[in-house]
């Protein structure tokens, strides 16, 4: 299912997208934590730039996988309501973004590169985003008796393999999770 975003964004920590859009079917099962991150970011391809106020709806398990499983811009360039991305979720490890560096697959359901798309319908990003780093962490719910550490803040300054277009957050906050049973 395709989501409105500008980012990718990814990420996605891309990854990085709540907001006007809407992911495909998630892997993950409950429990799990659903945790918010917001920012700018800015998708740099070929001679072109697009900076957008980014949302990330995201799982994080007890074991730390994290999926973004929505994504979108809520303000920004006017062409952030014409990128989209396709094929979430997206995954990455909690532990090995906050341990100071990740790559997140943009890829995660076997359905093809993910990419990140113009209006109409090129691709602009897709494949492994490089450069995912993270902050201090925060210990959340995961479960009904253990907790997990996500990131406060999600840096990122990366490309995208498939493409090679670079995304880049400054930081995109944790605007804080909620258990889901």
């Amino acid at each position: 299912m395709k989501t409105q975003i500008l980012k990718s964004s990814m990420l996605a920590l891309a990854g990085a997208v709540a907001i006007a859009a809407a992911g495909s079917a998630s892997a993950m099962s409950p429990p799990y934590a659903m945790c918010n991150y917001k920012g700018e970011s800015t998708l740099t391809f070929g001679g072109s730039q697009s900076t957008c106020w980014l949302t990330l709806a995201t799982k994080v398990n007890c074991a730390g996988d994290v999926e973004i499983v929505a994504a979108g811009p809520v303000a920004g360039d006017a062409t952030c309501p014409f990128l989209f991305v396709g094929n979430f979720p997206w995954t990455g490890n909690a532990a090995a973004i906050i341990a100071g560096g990740a790559t997140i697959n943009t890829d995660a359901n076997g359905l093809g590169i993910t990419s990140v798309n113009d209006a109409a319908g090129s691709p602009l990003a897709g494949g492994l985003l490089n450069g995912v780093g993270g902050s201090t962490s925060t210990a959340v719910a995961c479960d009904t008796g253990s907790t997990v550490n996500v990131p406060d803040q999600v840096p990122v300054s990366g490309t995208f393999s498939y493409t090679g277009a670079a995304f880049n957050a400054a930081g995109l906050d944790n605007k804080g999770c909620t258990l889901v049973p």
